[in-house]
């Protein structure tokens, strides 16, 4: 399962997964997924599921809900009776937003006991040293 916010490249990262274009992506400023969708494909002969969770930023039906709602977000997860095997927490380098830990948050709160969480730091391509950014940021995740 993918999570992250809006335009941060979870369509790219299911289509690097599977090794061809499956989903729809784009560099431009419009939204390519609008609601958690399944993606099939098969690797090495293994068929598997990929959800993809639509972005956390997204306009919000109701401008009055500051928070995500993660259950409507999960819902056709939990409606398909569908084990999560890995959870990929799609984020930027950039800034460790208040949104993006409080998504993070919630994620972690859900899966810790059962589901790894995988970190997956978009656009590191500007840093010298990609493991310094780790060294440096690792605390305000809690991991050890």
């Amino acid at each position: 399962m993918l999570v992250g916010e809006t335009g941060i490249g979870k369509n790219s990262v299911v289509n690097l997964i599977v090794g061809e274009d499956i989903t729809r992506d784009s560099p431009d400023a419009e939204v390519c997924t609008h609601r958690t969708t399944r993606y099939e494909a098969t690797m090495e002969s293994m068929k598997m599921h990929i959800w993809e969770g639509s972005g956390f930023d997204q306009p919000k039906k109701d401008p009055e809900k500051n928070a995500p709602d993660i259950e409507e977000k999960f819902r056709p997860i939990l409606e398909a009776k569908a084990s999560v095997n890995v959870v990929l927490f799609c984020m930027r380098v950039q800034k460790l937003t208040s949104m993006t830990m409080r998504i993070f948050e919630l994620i972690h709160g859900m899966f810790e006991k059962f589901t790894p969480i995988v970190l997956v730091i978009n656009r590191l391509e500007r840093e010298r040293d990609m493991v310094d950014w780790w060294r440096r940021n690792k605390s305000k995740f809690g991991t050890r």
